[in-house]
């Protein structure tokens, strides 16, 4: 981890992430950059807890809300590299598994076949209760399946869908997403009747303001020298809880917060942060991660 950073750093990564930004306007360097894994910097292992974080996350979370996904069809925006979620999704009983990334991954390399085999053989011990499906094998997926999964390699605000999904959900990808409104209409437009649809959004930062004392630090900056340091990159959108809130319940659908965790108190300078920030609800600032449950 980097050396927590302070006030006199500010300025330099300042200029450093707008010198980022330039670089990925650069048609050759955004190029190489998309080519990369996203998890380039992450050590693979077998470990359980190392698997619960990478793997099952969306299975945990989804089996916690349905008790069961048996028979579902469930799509995924933005999981990453790997399908590991949508592996692990069929493995617990889901029927099809779409995933929607505007930069999908190479899913069937053999580093993706390393998680897939990971998956599969950790299964029993993390998951005694559900049997592993005798159709299903981490030496096949995910080209032996193309009856149950699903690309839609395009941005989720922009899709034209052709079916829906009993299950939408997303990771830590909403606060990426440069258009909620758009993004939260696409989900009602996605989900079937009685569908559920579950985003966990984190609010705090990211790259090199995750190492500030202050974890709004990034607030701080006018909307224009926002763009100008990351409107190529995908850095976050900067939208705050309350935001969210109204984006569902706008496009008609009934949402819930849950899970939410907050930046302690002391950690907060709203008196520091860009002008349009400091004219938001308080409560609302202090949200650093929810995951909301939206329902048709």
């Amino acid at each position: 981890m980097a050396p927590t950073k302070n006030g006199l750093t500010l300025v330099v990564d300042v200029c450093k992430e707008v010198a980022k930004n330039i670089g990925m306007g650069i048609p050759p360097v955004r190029a190489w950059r998309t080519r990369r894994l996203r998890t380039a910097n992450q050590v693979f292992s077998t470990d359980d807890e190392f698997l619960e974080r990478y793997a099952f996350l969306a299975t945990r979370h989804l089996l916690g809300q349905l008790k069961n996904l048996n028979g579902l069809h469930i799509a995924e925006i933005g999981p990453g590299d790997y399908l590991t979620s949508g592996f692990a999704l069929l493995a617990a009983g889901a029927a099809s598994y779409a995933v929607i990334d505007r930069f999908p991954g190479n899913y069937d390399s053999p580093e993706a076949k390393r998680w897939y085999q990971a998956i599969q053989d950790a299964w029993p011990r993390l998951f005694p209760e559900l049997p592993w499906p005798e159709y299903l094998s981490a030496a096949n997926f995910p080209e032996g399946y193309a009856d149950r999964l699903t690309l839609i390699d395009a941005p989720i605000e922009a899709i034209q869908p052709d079916r829906k999904y009993d299950v939408v959900c997303s990771y830590q990808v909403g606060e990426h997403v440069t258009d909620i409104e758009a993004f939260a209409k696409m989900n009602a437009r996605l989900l079937a009747p009685g569908g559920l649809a579950a985003h966990r959004v984190d609010f705090g930062p990211h790259d090199c303001w995750f190492y500030y004392p202050d974890p709004l630090t990034f607030l701080r900056f006018p909307d224009w020298l926002w763009r100008l340091m990351g409107s190529n990159r995908g850095t976050p959108n900067r939208r705050r809880h309350h935001e969210f809130q109204a984006a569902f319940a706008g496009a008609g659908l009934q949402v819930e917060a849950a899970d939410i965790a907050f930046f302690s108190d002391d950690r907060i300078h709203q008196e520091r942060m860009a002008k349009r920030f400091r004219a938001m609800p308080y409560e609302s600032m202090k949200i650093g991660t929810a995951v909301y449950l939206c329902r048709t």
